[in-house]
């Protein structure tokens, strides 16, 4: 589906949708983004920050300097998760991956957000990751330490916020299966599940296999939690591993 990185210089010049992702870290909002576009088998170039890029390129391209971003023609920077699954509808139509059902797509969208907005599980786990940094007075105010500060409250509100989340997926995922639906949601496949899938990297990663992630950082991104642990046993990983090698790409590449 997807073609070559290229650097955002020449990207800049190319028709077509271009995907702006972060390199060599499992960040689940850019493996999301090109999740979605693969199973909708839209074709799009892969864009990185190349060696030797300034790091304004990206400001300059897309007026912002956080990743992803979906650039498509000459049409406004998609950056958000939200304003990237409705590009992605609008150009890969089926399969969708919205219900079209309003109480279903209110409650897809209530639970994406869950994962992938603030204080959701991808940010409450970036909040733990970097509570040490956070905790410092003069956090730089050109990286995330910036951009990620928080209240000690808020960090220490991280860990329970998790298990919250993931005890809304175990309900829906118990009710779906009770129904005979084979997804979070129901019998078809939505952008939920293809987030629960990139998401839960975060808390167990995929075998060195399947992602190669270098060992020094591997058990940074997984959970030490007993309660976290006991949640994802019921479940949540079985589907993350059956949502992947059913629709998703194998191995991941970082």
């Amino acid at each position: 589906m997807s073609q070559g990185f290229v650097g955002i210089q020449q990207a800049m010049d190319l028709p077509g949708l271009r995907l702006v992702l972060l390199r060599g870290m499992p960040s689940p909002w850019s493996q999301a983004a090109r999740g979605i576009f693969h199973v909708k088998g839209v074709p799009f170039v892969k864009v990185h920050l190349a060696p030797g890029e300034p790091r304004e390129l990206l400001r300059v391209w897309t007026g912002q300097d956080a990743y992803p971003a979906a650039m498509y023609g000459n049409e406004r920077p998609r950056t958000s998760w939200e304003e990237i699954l409705w590009l992605a509808e609008r150009l890969g139509p089926e399969p969708s991956l919205v219900p079209r059902d309003p109480e279903a797509r209110a409650q897809m969208f209530g639970l994406a957000r869950e994962l992938c907005g603030e204080m959701g599980l991808g940010w409450c786990r970036r909040l733990m990751a970097m509570a040490p940094i956070l905790a410092k007075p003069d956090a730089s105010r050109d990286g995330l330490g910036y951009k990620y500060r928080s209240s000690p409250a808020e960090v220490a509100e991280a860990e329970v916020r998790i298990r919250e989340i993931l005890g809304l997926l175990v309900d829906r995922l118990e009710a779906s299966r009770a129904r005979g639906g084979r997804y979070l949601l129901g019998d078809r496949l939505t952008a939920l599940d293809v987030y629960w899938a990139t998401f839960c990297n975060l808390l167990a990663p995929l075998p060195e296999a399947q992602m190669a992630l270098p060992e020094t950082l591997r058990p940074a991104f997984t959970t030490r939690d007993a309660e976290t642990r006991a949640l994802l046993d019921r479940g949540l990983l079985a589907h993350r591993d059956f949502v992947y090698e059913t629709h998703l790409e194998l191995p991941v590449e970082l």
